[in-house]
């Protein structure tokens, strides 16, 4: 009988010790999870706003080309229409592009060239989000 006294406690030690192990566990776990849905949400941002960046270039390309002139600092805003995801509220996430546009110009011979250095810079302008800006540059000659 005096064995069994000595032996009781033990149980509730046990016990007490992997409530606390699996607890750390269990919270652990959640910090991983949320870390990984953060990262996947910044990365969906960064690729949406590199291509805002690039819609920006183009634009600017086009002016440069089709219109032979620099357009200077033009700040527009993209509406791009995405699905909605857990990372998106809306169906359209907005983001401000500001393309501008440097002319300098080169004479090779007799020849006048034309050199457009467009650069864009896209930033996610819906509040509560991440921020993100992605700036593309570009070099054209004519």
């Amino acid at each position: 009988m005096c064995r069994n006294m000595k032996q009781r406690g033990f149980s509730l030690i046990m016990a007490i010790f992997l409530i606390v192990v699996l607890g750390g566990i269990a919270v652990f776990i959640g910090r991983v999870s949320t870390m990984q849905h953060q990262s996947s949400a910044l990365d969906e941002e960064g690729a949406m706003a590199y291509q805002a960046a690039r819609s920006g270039i183009e634009w600017g390309a086009y002016q440069a080309v089709v219109s032979s002139s620099c357009v200077g600092s033009t700040p527009f805003t993209l509406p791009l229409i995405v699905p909605a995801t857990p990372t998106t509220s809306a169906s359209t996430v907005n983001y401000t592009v500001t393309v501008t546009c440097a002319l300098t110009t080169a004479t090779e011979g007799s020849t006048v060239i034309n050199i457009y250095q467009i650069t864009a810079t896209a930033i996610n302008a819906s509040v509560g989000r991440f921020f993100v800006e992605r700036r593309i540059t570009a070099t054209i000659t004519q």
